[in-house]
């Protein structure tokens, strides 16, 4: 396949019914595509229902979907496997992360299409020749030099909230935190900062506008939990403001970058060459729309998650208190429990085997990290939060193989370092309230996490 980019490279095949019998028989009363069951967390006990009584499972779509539907698989050893051979099952095929595309009318929009050209949706040497000039921004030298910036802006954040005694940790702190870490490394302005926030906020509600836009133009009916959840006209018509905003701001930054290159990422993305052309419109809204949204959401997201364990856990919270050193493995371990992707998809390019399931070409198969962080053949007592876990570090929550997270150190290390603070300054702050989930499948959305503390002056 050639390396060279354009609007006709991502190779949209149809997504086929499953060639081989399935061998797992399961009664399914849940449905993966339903936002709304992701809105009280990930549905682990469903996760390991499946993992017991099938491992890799073929989840149907409705008759409304173009598609037929696609693989689910929960164990890690599966996930670890798929994830390891890009020449059998393909992050490009087919294109993007979603579980379905739906309908059969595509959606032709900047945010649909920005979702298909980026790094992540690309196989080889192609995906190489776009990853490979931002590692100078996630190597441990560069990591190191911006933990001091980071150690500065909790500082600050935490000095915010101090007189307070409550709060709502995500728009507080963990909102913050990863967006100033992502714009320094970008090179945003500053007074453009708070234009991220806000945008990061509707662009998790993307999927659900999306699936009342769509239920609308085709006639269909939402149930009654989902009618509740609904986004109002008002709400549809900022978020395509939004997104028309995003991705004009996204062009002109980087176009200023080609202009006049600086040191930082985005000068990098600006820049980037395949077969000696600069990267297309199209490939450049996509890696505008993944840098902003993996870099910000999924630190968001651990950072709250990992409140909400400690509040839920308080031994656990305990021991770390009294030893500081365990800090980075809790990180590990939360991200483990709490895991900020839900899932990953790829496309099989060939006939093919996972366990003891044949599957044929052109089938779409989902991987979902959280069933394969708490598989008790990898993890002992998986459900349980232990900071102390050997092995915590080998969770999935940043993917495998060539498509591993570029971001890793850098979360990890903003999280070490939130929580250091927060342990010196607040050691009792907990969470106090209930935990708000965004309806989203794709990331673990946390949207409110109030949290109470002594106050200090």
């Amino acid at each position: 396949m050639s390396l060279k980019l354009n609007s006709d490279s991502q190779p949209f095949v149809k997504i086929n019914e499953p060639k081989y019998e399935e061998i797992y028989s399961f009664s399914r009363d849940f449905d993966l595509t339903d936002l709304f069951l992701f809105t009280k967390g990930q549905p682990y006990e469903k996760f390991a229902d499946l993992r017991n009584k099938a491992p890799v499972y073929f989840h149907k779509t409705g008759p409304e979907d173009s598609e037929p539907g696609f693989w689910v698989l929960t164990k890690y050893k599966d996930i670890e496997y798929v994830s390891k051979n890009q020449d059998i099952f393909s992050s490009q095929l087919a294109g993007g992360t979603s579980l379905t595309h739906g309908f059969e009318a595509m959606d032709d929009s900047p945010l649909y299409r920005s979702t298909m050209d980026h790094m992540l949706s690309l196989d080889g040497l192609l995906h190489l020749n776009m990853r490979n000039p931002h590692m100078a921004f996630f190597n441990p030298k560069y990591v190191s030099n911006l933990r001091k910036k980071v150690e500065n802006k909790v500082d600050l954040l935490l000095d915010d909230i101090a007189p307070l005694g409550k709060c709502n940790f995500v728009e507080t702190v963990s909102a913050e935190l990863p967006l100033f870490t992502l714009c320094e490394m970008l090179g945003v302005p500053e007074a453009d900062r708070p234009k991220i926030i806000e945008w990061m906020k509707l662009l998790e509600m993307a999927q659900l506008i999306a699936a009342t836009q769509m239920a609308e133009k085709n006639n269909l009916t939402l149930n009654e939990e989902q009618n509740k959840g609904t986004p109002d006209p008002a709400l549809i018509e900022m978020f395509t403001n939004m997104v028309e905003e995003m991705f004009s701001y996204g062009r002109h930054i980087l176009e200023e970058r080609r202009k006049s290159p600086k040191d930082d990422l985005l000068t990098v993305i600006a820049n980037i060459e395949i077969d000696g052309e600069k990267l297309p419109n199209e490939y450049l809204d996509g890696s505008w729309l993944l840098i902003i949204f993996a870099g910000n959401d999924t630190t968001r997201n651990s950072i709250s998650g990992t409140m909400n364990l400690l509040s839920n856990n308080p031994d656990q919270k305990k021991l770390v208190l009294n030893d500081r050193s365990l800090i980075p493995n809790m990180v590990h371990e939360s991200i483990r429990v709490a895991n900020p992707v839900t899932y990953m998809r790829r496309t099989t390019k060939i006939d093919t085997q996972i366990g003891d399931q044949k599957i044929g070409p052109n089938e779409k198969i989902s991987l979902w990290y959280g069933a394969a962080n708490r598989d008790p053949e990898v993890f002992k007592n998986p459900d349980k939060y232990d900071i102390t876990r050997e092995n915590a570090k080998k969770h999935l929550s940043f993917g495998y193989g060539r498509h591993l997270c570029l971001g890793k150190h850098t979360a990890n290390m903003q999280l070490e370092v939130v929580y250091e603070k927060i342990f010196e300054r607040f050691p009792d702050m907990k969470q106090d309230g209930d935990i708000v989930y965004t309806p989203n499948n794709f990331v673990n959305a946390i949207q409110e996490l109030p949290v109470s503390f002594t106050p200090k002056k």
